[in-house]
């Protein structure tokens, strides 16, 4: 049997991406000049605590690592990609808990995952600490323990510069849209002020609310002052109207009844107020304002700020260590694609024979399960298996044997998602497999199970070849879903690099134009394929009409 070689239009994109992730530069220097600026934080003795066992202090203190759930892509200056290094992150509260962790002992790992979901990744028991510009309010506190607070914030408004003689109050906005960070306290702010629900136009990320408003689809922005501070005056063409209002404030969260967690954060976050470390990194990272001091935050020596803006002003962006985050990302997506796909034509062939059985105890549970994932979007699939299915197995005593990484949850939903379309694919080429063909294998003395794998499978696969190719390409761009739950996909990458420098449209493009080169070399690689088969004698059938063409997720 001849040897199936890599097809040139498939090996020229995957050797371009493979070079561009291995030679491409990193921004070493401009890091280097950056951190040089940062005063280094002196040793300290890690504070002592009780944690008795089975508790999850014990747990963190014998693990030596905080597991704390943070929004990369969320938005500066919480934390952020590294305008030198897209892999590192930055940002005020990545300094914060690095420097509480040394407080307690042990090693910081953050955990990405979408912001509105960070709550819920705690109560799944995938992160132990939430820390992420996360405003204290009566509803997360019947669900979470918040630490004591660490950051007082005033609500901020923001309107175009053409209209700032115009709107010099949010009371002169009155029946104007205005937009907002979606969960925020904003949107309670305005619900009190009396705005109706259309006119709060809410988004997924700090960064639209203000482009939004910059393109004229609102009239006035609403944000904490740290945030509008940030991104209004990167955006352009904006103004932050003075003074602030409806104070609040920033707290970390953990889960109910972790008492002794929350007592130790306590501790380490008092520490750092009362000898002035919180005080310094908030002025380093241009967020001090005299309002903290009423949470007993000293304010310590003058430092240096970092301005972000300055770096990418006096370096430019450098494309090659962009690229090359971009292909590894890539590389994520090839390799959801490349697990997810064979297994979600293996199941779908198994539901499809389920399916054709006269059995109802096969055949009922097939079609059932084909009809609720066809019935359900994809990414409501995700949100339930990845955030609902621990909390399942704690109610079940099973521990954390329901909780999965999030690569293999994202493998898990592509495949089972799909595999309700490739059932009916499946399907479709059975039934289009002329019924002489099975009449004469029986003829022939082969048996049922054996006219089905060598007669029926090989004509069915020729057949259902196109549909499934077509699949493949629509996987491709719906690994994108998966970056709702942390996995560092390409559309995952693209948003932080661009929300991080202020160039979401053309982080798009260009991670577009990766989606494009992987799915013009999986549909050359279908083609190469059918080529094949053509060649190895299997006749052309005619056109499956009855194949299923997959819709949207």
């Amino acid at each position: 049997m001849a040897r199936l070689r890599t097809p040139p239009a498939l090996a020229l994109p995957l050797a371009l991406l493979l070079a561009i992730a291995s030679c491409a530069r990193h921004g070493g220097a401009v890091a280097a000049g950056v951190s040089g600026g940062m005063p280094a934080w002196e040793p300290v003795e890690p504070l002592a605590f009780d944690a008795p066992p089975g508790t999850a202090l014990r747990r963190v203190l014998d693990a030596g690592v905080l597991r704390w759930g943070c929004d990369p892509a969320g938005g500066a200056p919480f934390a952020l990609p590294a305008p030198w290094d897209p892999r590192e992150l930055v940002g005020f509260e990545i300094e914060l808990v690095a420097r509480l962790c040394d407080h307690l002992g042990v090693r910081s790992e953050p955990v990405a995952g979408d912001w509105l979901a960070l709550i819920d990744n705690l109560r799944a028991g995938r992160t132990d600490l939430v820390l992420n510009g996360l405003e204290v309010t009566p509803e997360r506190a019947e669900v979470v323990d918040f630490t004591v607070p660490y950051y007082r914030y005033g609500q901020q408004l923001t309107v175009r510069d053409a209209d700032r003689g115009r709107f010099a109050s949010l009371a002169d906005l009155r029946g104007h849209r205005i937009s907002v960070l979606n969960g925020s306290a904003s949107v309670d702010v305005l619900t009190g002020a009396g705005w109706a629900e259309e006119d709060i136009a809410q988004y997924e990320d700090s960064l639209t609310p203000y482009a939004e408003l910059k393109n004229g689809r609102v009239d006035g922005s609403l944000a904490e002052s740290i945030i509008a501070g940030y991104y209004a005056p990167g955006v352009g063409g904006l103004h932050n109207v003075p003074g602030t209002f409806s104070p609040g404030v920033y707290a970390g969260a953990v889960r109910k009844g972790d008492a002794a967690l929350r007592d130790a954060i306590d501790a380490a976050l008092r520490r750092m107020m009362e000898r002035g470390e919180l005080g310094r990194i908030y002025q380093r990272w241009g967020v001090w304002t005299d309002a903290q001091r009423e949470l007993g935050t000293v304010r310590g020596p003058d430092v240096a700020r970092i301005d972000l803006a300055a770096v990418d002003a006096a370096t430019g962006l450098d494309w090659g260590a962009v690229l090359a985050e971009l292909a590894r990302a890539t590389a994520v997506t090839v390799l959801l694609t490349a697990i997810s796909m064979p297994l979600a034509v293996l199941l779908g062939l198994v539901l499809a024979l389920m399916d054709r059985s006269r059995r109802r105890v096969l055949s009922w549970p097939a079609r059932a399960y084909v009809q609720v994932v066809r019935g359900t979007p994809i990414l409501v699939q995700i949100f339930l298996v990845y955030y609902s299915l621990p909390m399942l197995g704690q109610v079940l005593g099973l521990g954390d044997a329901l909780v999965w990484p999030a690569l293999v949850v994202g493998i898990v939903c592509l495949a089972g998602n799909y595999a309700a379309y490739e059932a009916e694919i499946h399907r479709a080429g059975l039934e289009a497999v002329p019924k002489g063909q099975r009449e004469a294998a029986w003829s022939l003395g082969l048996s049922q199970r054996q006219t089905l794998w060598l007669v029926e499978l090989p004509q069915s696969f020729r057949i259902i070849l196109p549909p499934l190719v077509n699949d493949l390409v629509a996987m491709i761009k719906d690994t994108s879903l998966v970056y709702v739950i942390g996995v560092r996909e390409l559309t995952s990458v693209a948003l932080g690099i661009g929300k991080s420098r202020l160039i979401v449209p053309e982080m798009l493009v260009v991670a577009a134009g990766f989606y494009l080169v992987v799915s013009l070399a999986a549909d050359a690689f279908g083609r190469r394929i059918a080529a094949r088969l053509r060649r190895a004698g299997l006749p052309r059938p005619a056109l499956a009409a009855h194949a299923t063409h997959r819709s949207a997720p």
